[in-house]
């Protein structure tokens, strides 16, 4: 057993057979069980993607590292920090995966990863530009805000339980 802090303990207890789980017990959810939990499966959900200039060659990433999915031409890309992977998987496909790790659709053509955005600015129209960690400004558009005000006046803690 290994404790963390004053209030969270770990045990770890290897397997011969069967199959490998992770219980995690709480009180009451708050954000270091959330980033826990988003870390596991994270961890498990791991994306491919192939740049433009590798010849095909697939990469493995994690949702996390993805600031948003953009359809362009009928072809879904994955925009991390410093780059661009072209991914097999529809929008609609992406975003169902990645709900869980804080993605939202936020235009008909792209879904933004909420830990990526910095601040919020409201818009006219009813819209919303997001200010992302990379310094893109990505907009929301006012059929999807109504969703992003819902998220943030709930938390995201309720579409995760």
């Amino acid at each position: 057993m290994v404790s963390m802090g004053a209030h969270m303990k770990i045990t770890m207890e290897q397997l011969t057979a069967g199959e490998e789980e992770i219980i995690i017990r709480y009180r009451r959810m708050d954000e270091r069980i959330e980033a826990l939990c988003r870390f596991i499966k994270g961890q498990e959900g791991r994306l491919a993607g192939s740049r433009e200039d590798s010849g095909g060659q697939v990469c493995l990433f994690f949702p996390g590292e993805v600031f948003y999915f953009e359809s362009v031409d009928n072809a879904v890309y994955a925009y991390l920090e410093h780059e661009v992977y072209r991914i097999q998987e529809s929008l609609m496909e992406i975003t169902a995966r990645c709900e869980e790790s804080g993605f939202l659709r936020c235009s008909r053509t792209m879904t933004i990863n909420l830990d990526k955005i910095e601040r919020l600015k409201s818009e006219s129209g009813s819209r919303i530009s997001a200010f992302l960690s990379n310094g893109e400004v990505v907009m929301i558009s006012r059929k999807y805000a109504k969703g992003l005000r819902a998220v943030l006046k709930r938390g995201r803690r309720e579409n995760h339980a």
